[in-house]
Parts: C-alpha cells; structure tokens; sequence
C-alpha cells in the first residue's frame, strides 16, 4: 500500500471515530491564506497534490481532489488515480460532484476553521436535499492523525518602515473606524494575514514567498490596536506599544473576546473573508457580530504615492535582473530549466533590496511550458532545446514592492505556429494594455480585450488574465481581478494588476506574456461625460521580438511596442552589465515587419 493510500485509510477510519462518513477540505488555513506553513499543508500530505488552489472531498467509498485550469495536468502527476478523482472544479463543481454521491443518512465532516459561511450553507443545502447532514468537527481529522505534523512558525516580526508604507498605522486605523462607525459597529476584527500586515505596517516570514506574521486583528474605538499571535514572535526591542498596538497570544483570544465584550460589546466583520470558525468564537464570547464589508481589503488595494514609486522603482531592480537573464540564456549553448531557475535567482539577489522570490519560479522548457503553473523537479527538468520555446514567469519581493512578470522566449528559431499563437497572445496584452474605460468598470467587463485576438483563431486559455499585487505583500492580492469570472469588482486608480494572456499547446509549448500595469485616473476628456481610467504599464523588460510576427500586428500595436522597447532600453541600459548591454539594444530594436 502506498504512503497516499496508508492516509486515506487512516483518515477514514478517524472520520469514523468521530462519528461521520465523509469530509470536505479545502486547501487553507485560519486567516484564508493562499501560501501556507507546513504544518498547514493538510491537503499535500493527505493527497500529495502542492498546488495552490484545492478542494479535497473523501467519502467511505470514493474520493476526489478538485482544482482549477492552472493545475490540470499537475493535478493528475501528483495524485494517485486509483484513490483520487481530479475533476476540474470549474467544470465539474464540487457540491454537484458530491450531490450526486449523496444518499441519505451520510454524515458529512467539515472544520468550520477553514470555511465561509456561504460555503458552509452551500454544504448543508446539498446535504439536505439527499436526506444526508453536513457536521462541524471540532477537531480537524487530517490533524488528529498527521503524527509527524511540523510545529508552527516562529520567525521574527518586522517593521515595514513609512518610507515604504506611505501612511502610519495609527492613520490607517483612523480611517478604517469610519468606515466601522458608519456600518454601526464600534470595532473591526481583522481575520487575513496580509490585511493585519497592511494595517499595522509589520512584515513576517510565517509563509512561503508572502512577507507575513500569522495572526488575527482588532481595531478598538480608542484607534488602539491588538494583533493577536505567537508572542515569540516579538523580535528584541520592537516596541509595538509605541504605535498603540497590544500584543496578545493567539491562543488566548476567547478570553480576550470576552473582556471586549464587557467595553466595546459590538464589531464589525466580513463575513465573506472571515472563516465561520472564528466568528463563531466571537459571538460565543457575547460579542454582538455586525456584518459589512471589510474596509481594509479596497483601502490596500489602492496604492498611496509612496506605495507607488516603491513599485516603481522595484520594477526598475527587477526588470534589470530579468533582462541579465535573458542575455546570459542568449549566450549559451545549453542549460536546463532547474539551472535557468537557479540563475534568475541570483540576478535578482545582486540587489540589497532584495528578499526572495514572491512564488515559486515557473521555468518551463517545450511541452513543460504547456503545464500553467508547472514546477520543475530533478524528475521532470528539461534540457532547453534548439527550436522549442522556454517560459519563466516569476518575481521578486523587494522591501518596497512585490513584482511578478513573464517571458516566453525563443529557443534558436521558433515554428511559424509558435510565431502565429505568440503574436495573438501580444496582441491582447496590448489591448488591454492600451484600453480606457469608465470608472466603476470591472475586471471581468475588461477580460475580453486580452482574448479577443485568440478568440478569432478558436483559441483560449484556462486561467485569470489579472490578478491584484501587493505592496510587498501577497503576490495574488485582491479584490481586483481581470477574469472571465469573480472579477466583479471595479478597477480604481492606484490598484496594480497584472496583464497575462496566455497560450497553451499542450505537449509542445506555452506562451505568456505578463505585465504588471497601474490603474491611472485620465480625467473626463473634452466632450466627454464621464470620467476615464486606463493603465500606466509598470514592468520594464523585451518581449522576444524573434516570436512577433509584425504582419498580424496593426500599425498602433506596432508602435505601442516599438514606444515600450525604447522605454525599456532608456530605461535598464544603465542598471545591467557590459555583457548584457549588446543584447538589451538589439532586444529593444525596432520591430522588422518584414522580417
């Protein structure tokens, strides 16, 4: 038997010590975090699947680990098919999978600390029209038998200094207890991560690639705050009592709820980030929970002019880096996808201000390329090949920003077909690059711009065109999205996203190309009647003019990318080596349309 098959017995026999037959859990944690600490992984131990986004369903006689387009083929490499089904859960939605396994009188397990109200009403729907119960466990089961489960994390807080924050914290809580008052409460309990680092100016290293201390947060009438989380993780001298911030112990916040309810007996929550686990605790320590939206998330989302030329000048340290890369990569003769990887790396670790990679690098040789958020292995690195085409989508955390870009570069000389797919993937990069729309517009409004060129050639790609981006925080930041769907919510001025369009033939390549812009405010034009928002492109490094082919690109794209490669080359020339300078000039040459 297996070491994946050994868990999955092990947990159904837990599941029945604890009196149900089934359980549904999702790849996170407490505070909702996309990176989480080992001792979090609960859905990589049990199933072997590392990807970033799952649902894990195990009933008596079947079982199946749910993901999204982006790990549709990873999925299948690291999950055992005999155990596991790995349904795409945008096709195949994980309550329909489960609906048609119900049957009455099951008993369905769920740790009420890892879901959403909604989440929850969705499985206790389900689950009542087959005459079967959802159940909360007080006990995580993956817990109760995970004998070797690391302890938590207990590296040093940080400060995250004005210079780069932009606004004291203090002001930060000024401004969130409006927004509080208004929705009639007189607190705000803050349950992410990244929400409690934005609001009290900290950085932590608790998780993979996001600069994050774990722990919960309030804000107190007073504009007083307490983060809640391990005290040893107090570094020396950090006095948090200088900002008006308590320290409490994580473990003991029940106790604390229950003072709080005593003084300020009302608190604002969101209910759709704040897990039902932790609202729970609140109101069973007599606070009156008030529903709204939490203020932080659009507050963070909107960067302040410090907060900007921080990304601003981080992308200048990055693309230089990226642009040292591509060089070395043009004069080899041969490498490999892990020592790609490892040589990025080291270019973006020559800068002081570098802290680490902002996820794990996706360095994909040939048909690896195809796999969207593949992850090179000793079993699966490739050697980078004459005529194939290399993608690395990756970024870096730098003290003042957080970036993330993609280059997909040409490896010798590349197919007409890598030039075709290449060039209407550049064209809906630029579109969106270029548009301009109304304020309140939102990001799924916005999407078909990127796809509109691959879509009259009947193709398509299985992922988000744009995700929000932190400011040295999460990499994947919300709640801006550009996506067919979820991107709901409307683009304002000083958010950055991301422009990623992509495309995927599987078995022989990708293609993406990826920028990250700023949402910039244009005003009402003359004549006009509404006021105009548009994008000012932040990331600085070539798009691999060997793969354009000029003839299927119109006279204002050609010259949107002539006018970004001369900006690029202004721009980077000063920052990369003598070596590097002869390949930057000639990468940033006019496009040759005939060529």
């Amino acid at each position: 038997m297996s070491q994946a098959a050994e868990r999955l017995a092990a947990l159904r026999a837990e599941l029945r010590r604890q009196g149900v037959d089934g359980l549904v859990l999702p790849r996170t944690d407490m505070f909702g975090s996309e990176y989480l600490p080992e001792a979090e992984e609960r859905v990589a131990w049990l199933t072997g699947f590392t990807g970033s986004a799952a649902r894990v369903i195990v009933l008596p006689d079947t079982a199946a680990v749910f993901t999204d387009g982006r790990y549709t083929l990873q999925v299948k490499d690291e999950v055992e098919g005999n155990l596991y089904d790995t349904p795409n859960l945008i096709e195949t939605p994980p309550s329909e999978w489960l609906r048609e396994r119900l049957s009455p009188d099951l008993r369905i397990g769920y740790d009420p600390m890892l879901h959403l109200r909604a989440d929850i009403a969705k499985l206790e729907g389900d689950c009542a029209a087959k005459g079967a119960a959802s159940v909360a466990l007080p006990l995580n089961p993956v817990d109760a038998i995970w004998a070797d489960r690391p302890p938590p994390p207990l590296k040093p807080i940080r400060a995250h200094p004005l210079d780069y924050a932009g606004e004291p914290s203090v002001e930060k809580r000024r401004r969130m207890l409006e927004h509080v008052r208004a929705a009639g409460a007189e607190a705000l309990f803050v349950s992410s991560a990244d929400g409690v680092a934005w609001l009290l100016n900290i950085r932590g290293d608790d998780v993979p690639f996001n600069p994050l201390c774990l722990g919960l947060g309030l804000v107190l009438p007073d504009e007083r705050a307490v983060l809640l989380t391990d005290p040893r993780k107090r570094p020396e001298g950090f006095a948090f009592e200088d900002d008006g911030i308590a320290l409490h112990d994580l473990a003991d916040r029940r106790s604390l709820y229950a003072e709080l309810a005593r003084e300020t007996p009302t608190v604002l929550v969101d209910t759709a980030i704040t897990h039902q686990g932790l609202i729970a605790e609140l109101k069973d320590a007599g606070l009156c929970v008030i529903e709204g939206r939490d203020p932080l998330t659009p507050a963070k989302a909107s960067k302040n002019p410090a907060e900007v030329r921080g990304a601003k000048r981080a992308q200048l340290v990055d693309g230089a880096a990226v642009s040292r890369f591509l060089a070395w990569l043009d004069r080899l003769n041969q490498t490999d996808e892990l020592a790609a990887a490892v040589a990025l790396e080291a270019e973006r670790a020559r800068s002081a201000d570098y802290l680490g990679p902002s996820f794990d690098t996706i360095s994909g040789a040939g048909p690896n390329g195809a796999i969207v958020h593949y992850r090179v292995t000793e079993r699966t690195n490739r050697t980078l090949e004459p005529g194939s085409l290399y993608l690395v989508d990756s970024g870096g955390q730098y003290v003042d920003a957080t970036t993330d870009i993609t280059r997909t570069v040409a490896l010798g000389t590349p197919s007409e077909e890598m030039r075709r797919r290449f060039t209407l993937v550049l064209k809906g990069h630029i579109s969106l690059a270029t548009c301009v729309f109304p304020e309140r517009t939102t990001g799924a409004q916005l999407d078909a711009f990127a796809r509109r060129a691959l879509w009259e050639a009947g193709l398509d790609f299985d992922h988000g065109t744009g995700h929000g981006v932190g400011s040295h925080l999460c990499v994947h930041e919300g709640p801006q999205r550009i996506a067919k769907r979820g991107g709901d919510v409307a683009l304002a001025a000083g958010m950055i996203v991301s422009n990623e369009p992509g495309s995927y033939a599987e078995g022989a390549f990708g293609i993406r190309i990826e920028n990250l812009m700023l949402v910039v405010a244009l005003g009402t034009p003359e004549g006009g009647e509404r006021a105009l928002l548009g994008f000012e492109t932040l990331t600085l490094a070539p798009i691999d003019l060997r793969l354009v082919d000029g003839a299927l690109l119109t006279e204002a794209e050609r010259s949107w990318l002539d006018a970004y490669h001369v900006r690029v080359r202004e721009e980077l020339l000063p920052l990369v080596d003598d070596a590097s300078r002869p390949w930057l000039e000639a990468a940033t040459a006019p496009l040759n349309v005939s060529g």
